[in-house]
């Protein structure tokens, strides 16, 4: 369904893209004592208030998959190799910056900026590819 030139159901698929991969990365692959440990969070902040904060988890990546949506809809980005650069690029210029001032002025280490780059620039890319590719 499009909607002010916009597939919303491709919207969609690339949002739901994003956070499989964010749960393959912290709910597969990562231990999550290990994630914490590297977040310098424990685990009773973790249950005191991360676990509270989880119904909000889809929100960042609607988010993100609509941002991409309306950059490529307005820069007519398409197909499959444009929309992984364009994925790419987006996370470079935005999604990764926002992680480094959140180590700048945060207690975890730097490993952990490496784990969420990954899992932005991976998720990025894979909206990216979906949103260009399935117009």
């Amino acid at each position: 369904m499009k909607v002010a030139g916009i597939n919303w159901g491709t919207t969609l698929a690339a949002a739901i893209a994003i956070y499989a991969v964010g749960f393959i990365i912290y709910g597969v692959v990562l231990d999550p004592k290990f994630w914490m440990e590297l977040s310098g969070i424990s685990e009773a902040d973790m249950q005191r208030v991360g676990m509270a904060r989880m119904v909000y988890s889809p929100v960042m990546p609607i988010m993100t998959a609509i941002g991409m949506a309306i950059v490529f809809k307005w820069g007519s980005v398409s197909g499959f190799m444009n929309g992984l650069k364009w994925g790419a690029l987006i996370a470079f210029a935005s999604a990764i910056p926002t992680i480094l001032y959140g180590w700048v002025y945060g207690v975890g280490s730097f490993a952990i900026v490496w784990i969420d780059s990954a899992h932005l620039l991976t998720g990025h890319m894979a909206a990216g590819a979906i949103l260009a590719r399935w117009k």
